[in-house]
């Protein structure tokens, strides 16, 4: 199994030898306490620095001291468990960095530990390991199935069901529930929350079933997605990127009778599955559309379907795009290598497609279908720092792909690095023959249309320079175009200022959980520069700048055209540090929670300034304001007087006054 790993650039010397020493020995686990004797031979400054890691890692006596059987316990279980409260059937799994598993979902990252969460939901994609389940005591769930607008199952489960469940039911009998049909759709998504899967057999009309033509045949694992469908008429499917989700798509299209519909969230995807349809199979033109979202809700809704597919499925839970499941067809395959949401709305992804079918992602790494490209972290001074760095990479010739979320960022790239002999276009929203256009350049930027379900196999490079702030399902989305990529040789590069590293840095969480190890660079940045502002809150965002990186290209431009411009703080310090040292807002912040602390130190670094609830999640570093909502109470902060609450300009609005209650103003 690859390791999960941070690292720094090499650094020369004796000292850095033995710390390298130190982890190798870490990863021997069950060998460490022999191993740790051998070093008898060092010197006594370099064994206590062996001592000092073996000691910080494995959670043992912080001296110099080893309590060997401290550490014989911890190796015996080198993990803790902590239910989360208020959400059933999840929990969090805290494990040191030097212990080699991705297990779920990375939540956060200390120096010393990763804190992953599980729930049923990974159980289903086959990412828990018996081991944990069975110290987790997982009942089995009620054996539920829903058969229309009727609930069967044993008498034990009804009864349960209708204590549970009873919102949404309109009777019962003996052997039967009767459920409300306007409530169908939240029964189920409540049933999945829970760990239930009701999905009822439905085998597939043994008349829809034809032979076509597809140039592919399927592995194992495709040939057990198809099996399932056949069986329930629904299902999802959740296989990591470049192991054949779209040739399952295909073989579906060409062994059911037309028409088909696929539905995809971008132009781009639109544009490559009309390719792959022509391409691999000899469906008409008439027999299936290839609609993006919008398109199918306006155009799609008055026909019968046959199949409708889904692509990128894990965005159907947003509000805008549920209506999709209100097509009319008479079977569903959902699509998604990225089955979460920072919104926590996970459990509609599932009963918006059918019956999940997973597998880990270390079952597809033992067969060698996804390799592990390092990832590069570039932390750098400013933008033009990481202009700089762009150019140096792009002096080696590979087929490249550059992501800018940003608009303006990517048209400044563009820009900057075509010349009269080689071109370098910016595919974006707004742009036409997207999919033409990236595979006729060796080299492309690429805004986010491009993060999902692009799949070149010539690929050999992607550099980020632009992203939607901590987002880990995009970042697992843009690291993941290079499993689709049937080159050897592969890289990976992120080029962060180091502002957007202090603020960003989460979403590097995604790749390190699924096992890519990631090496972090500093080009004319400290280690002590980053670790004097590593608990620095994120400074607020210029109106109108979607990405840091508007915020320093406009800093790069101002410097560009005005004189003697002082060179701008990486991170702008405000006064929370002053406040947070008076008793009284101690006690306060003793009452709150960390979400609520995280708020409530940003408004009180900006003392006195509005902040819209509208600009507050990209702020705090959420995906959306729904799950900002979710996390945070601001009636009960508002209502106990710890910030307060104006509308302004239509929009709620939240500040600190500390000035004002202090006189100051």
């Amino acid at each position: 199994m690859s390791q999960t790993s941070i690292v720094t650039e090499p650094k020369v010397g004796l000292d850095q030898l033995v710390q390298e020493r130190a982890k190798f020995l870490m990863e021997q686990l069950i060998g460490v306490i022999p191993y740790v004797k051998e070093l008898t031979g060092i010197t006594d400054e370099a064994r206590k620095v062996v001592e000092q890691q073996v000691a910080e890692f494995a959670l043992s006596i912080k001296t110099s001291k080893l309590d060997k059987d401290q550490l014989e316990a911890f190796f015996k279980k080198p993990y803790y468990l902590e239910p989360i409260h208020g959400r059933p059937d999840s929990w969090h799994l805290v494990i040191p960095k030097f212990v080699d598993v991705q297990i779920g979902w990375l939540e956060r990252s200390t120096d010393s530990f990763n804190v992953f969460l599980i729930n049923r939901y990974m159980d289903w994609l086959g990412e828990i390991p018996e081991a944990i389940k069975r110290q987790l005591n997982w009942k089995p769930p009620p054996e539920l199935i829903l058969d229309g607008e009727e609930l069967h199952g044993p008498k034990g489960a009804l009864e349960y069901a209708w204590q549970k469940y009873r919102p949404f039911l309109h009777d019962r009998d003996e052997n039967k529930i009767r459920v409300n049909p306007k409530r169908a759709f939240d029964l189920i998504a409540s049933m999945i929350k829970d760990g239930v899967l009701p999905f009822s057999i439905k085998p597939i009309d043994n008349a829809d079933f034809v032979d076509r033509k597809c140039d592919f045949q399927l592995r194992d694992y495709q040939v057990q997605a198809w099996n399932e469908l056949k069986r329930f008429s629904a299902i999802g499917v959740y296989y990591p990127p470049g192991t054949g989700k779209t040739i399952i798509a295909l073989w579906v299209m060409t062994h059911l009778k037309p028409p088909h519909l696929v539905v995809v969230p971008t132009r781009l995807l639109q544009e490559q599955w009309i390719e792959r349809i022509q391409t691999h199979t000899d469906l008409q033109p008439e027999e299936y559309e290839v609609l993006t979202y919008q398109s199918a809700i306006r155009k799609a809704s008055g026909k019968q379907w046959t199949t409708l597919i889904v692509d990128e499925e894990h965005h159907l839970p947003a509000n805008t795009f549920v209506k999709l499941s209100l097509l009319r067809r008479k079977y569903t395959l959902g699509l998604s290598a990225t089955p979460f949401r920072e919104d926590g709305r996970e459990e509609y992804i599932f009963a918006l497609s059918g019956k999940p079918i997973g597998l880990s992602w270390g079952y597809f790494k033992k067969l060698d279908l996804i390799k592990s490209p390092t990832c590069h972290v570039w932390i750098v001074k400013n933008f033009e720092a990481k202009l700089k760095r762009l150019d140096s990479l792009l002096q080696t010739d590979m087929r490249t792909i550059i992501f800018s979320d940003s608009i303006e960022v990517g048209k400044t790239i563009a820009a900057r690095f075509s010349k009269p002999d080689i071109k370098v276009p910016f595919v974006y929203g707004a742009t036409k023959d997207n999919l033409e256009t990236i595979l006729a350049n060796r080299v492309v930027v690429v805004s986010r249309v491009g993060d999902e379900g692009m799949s070149l196999p010539d690929i050999e490079r992607v550099i980020e320079v632009s992203w939607l702030f901590g987002s880990r399902r995009q970042e697992l989305q843009r690291t993941t175009r290079l499993l689709h990529s049937q080159r050897e040789e592969q890289e990976h590069h992120i080029l962060m200022a180091l502002e957007e590293y202090l603020h960003d840095r989460k979403r590097l969480f995604s790749i390190m959980d699924k096992g890519f190890k990631i090496v972090l660079h500093r080009e004319g940045v400290s280690e002590k520069v980053i670790e004097g502002h590593a608990d620095e809150l994120r400074a607020p965002r210029i109106q109108g700048e979607r990405t840091i990186s508007e915020k320093l290209l406009r800093i790069s431009k101002s410097a560009s055209t005005t004189e003697k411009v002082a060179p701008p703080l990486p991170v702008q310090l405000g006064q929370s540090q002053t406040y947070t040292s008076l008793p009284g807002v101690q006690r306060i912040m003793a009452l709150m929670n960390r979400k609520e602390k995280q708020l409530y130190t940003l408004l009180l670094d900006h003392d006195g300034e509005w902040f819209s609830g509208n600009k507050l999640p990209f702020l705090l570093g959420y995906a959306s304001k729904h799950s900002m909502q979710v996390s945070l109470s601001f009636k009960k902060m508002v209502d106990r007087g710890w910030i307060e609450q104006q509308r302004i300009e239509g929009s709620l609005s939240y500040r600190t006054n500390m000035k004002g209650k202090l006189g100051g103003g």
